[in-house]
């Protein structure tokens, strides 16, 4: 059971790895039809099945709708369950067909208006033709809800209906050169209003449109260097909402670490340039960024992460921001069933251009809008069975901001579930 329940953890590594960020997910074919057959050893029928559990931000919200300091907050007990199953079906040795189905409930005690159910489905196919060309597709529709977004002040459903395709040359020693392309329709909700002009949805709602050339080469026995070049439009659906269609292009570069290991996780660093299709509006070039490793010393483990981009904002009188966020975390493993967490996220978001913000009645015009936000959390895990453990957690958030009406105060306690102890 515990040999079991660790294979299953592993690969849900490798399924979280999926959300192509930097092109960093690519898996040569062989990689990954050799990793399914060893670690899927749950069958149903041709399917080899992994189902997973998840249980996150069970506990005491003291800020659940993400008021300002002094006004009246509202706290809640909320969780949320997600239980997931994959699919597998390797057809001979050369075709591996996928699905997943992921249903995910939010439950808050008090709030009732905020509790949702969403579910979340993809599938595909994935081939490998004269022993050099590898060929996918998928389809998913994917729905949350969630902060998706570091400004977001409380949870929104975000929904995101999509396809992508991918054409890569393989060499047995594992590097790939290929060419990617994807849509993706993103749909927004507040799930405790009714009204029909849902503000979420009036200024984020679009369709994402993108197409990349990527190149992996094996570095060491399972790291990867890798570089990409990404470009992407931006069309928005309402009308009113026109003046924000964009395009981008980006490139960048890093080194993916192995998924299970000593070191885990992708550095990665690029450049990007984003262009507003509207003359009146302040392009954004520099640096972005998307790194996240984790390393096992002895008893000490350590993670680092840093992220930087530019979003786009749902404030009227805002168009986009730059999200920039950095976090460093601590684990002591004081003994084989038992480790302590501690980790400290520093943030900020920066807006290029001048906005209005209304607030006790006023309008007040902030030049150059800055938010700074802070999170620190600490707390034991105790190991349950091979890699799963059961986390308990205190965290605090609090948002500083330059613009008024936007500082802003949360405290956490609660548990979850974790499948890398």
């Amino acid at each position: 059971m515990m040999k079991k329940l660790s294979c299953y953890a592993g690969l849900l590594l490798v399924m979280l790895s999926g959300v192509r960020l930097f092109g960093q997910s690519y898996r040569n074919f062989r990689e990954e039809y050799d990793d399914i057959k060893e670690r899927a050893r749950l069958r149903l029928g041709p399917l080899r099945v992994v189902p997973v559990f998840r249980l996150s931000e069970a506990g005491l919200d003291s800020n659940v709708y993400f008021r300002e300091e002094g006004s009246e907050v509202i706290p809640d007990f909320t969780a949320t369950f997600s239980p997931e199953a994959r699919g597998y079906w390797l057809v001979g040795s050369s075709v591996i067909v996928s699905v997943t189905e992921n249903p995910e409930y939010l439950f808050y005690a008090k709030e009732k208006e905020l509790r949702a159910f969403t579910n979340s489905f993809s599938t595909g196919l994935r081939m490998l033709v004269l022993r050099s060309f590898s060929l996918d597709a998928d389809y998913h529709v994917l729905s949350h809800v969630r902060r998706a977004t570091s400004e977001l002040d409380r949870r929104i459903r975000d929904t995101a209906t999509g396809a992508g395709a991918g054409f890569f040359f393989e060499t047995p020693r594992g590097t790939a050169i290929g060419l990617t392309g994807s849509f993706d329709d993103f749909r927004y909700k507040d799930v405790a209003s009714d009204s029909p002009d849902d503000v979420y949805a009036l200024a984020l709602d679009r369709r994402e449109t993108s197409a990349a050339f990527e190149i992996y080469y094996r570095v060491f026995a399972q790291s990867f260097f890798f570089t990409t070049a990404d470009w992407t439009r931006y069309e928005f659906v309402f009308p009113e909402s026109a003046w924000r269609d964009a395009r981008s292009f980006e490139v960048s570069a890093g080194l993916r670490f192995p998924l299970l290991g000593r070191a885990r996780g992708t550095l990665a660093l690029g450049w990007k340039s984003f262009q507003p299709e509207s003359p009146e509006r302040k392009p954004f070039s520099g640096l972005v960024a998307a790194t996240d490793v984790a390393f096992r010393l002895g008893r000490l483990g350590v993670n680092l992460g840093y992220v930087r981009d530019s979003a786009f904002s749902y404030n009227e009188s805002a168009y986009y921001y730059i999200d920039g966020r950095a976090r460093a975390g601590l684990s002591l493993y004081v003994a084989p069933f038992l480790r302590i967490d501690g980790t400290v996220q520093l943030g900020t978001m920066d807006y290029p251009e001048a906005q209005e913000v209304w607030y006790g009645g006023d309008v007040f015009l902030i030049d150059r809008r800055e938010d700074v936000h802070r999170t620190f959390s600490v707390g034991p895990v105790v190991r349950v069975v091979g890699t799963v453990g059961l986390g308990l957690t205190y965290n605090f958030y609090r948002r500083t901001s330059n613009a008024p009406g936007f500082n802003v105060r949360r405290n956490f306690v609660g548990a979850f579930l974790t499948y890398e102890f």
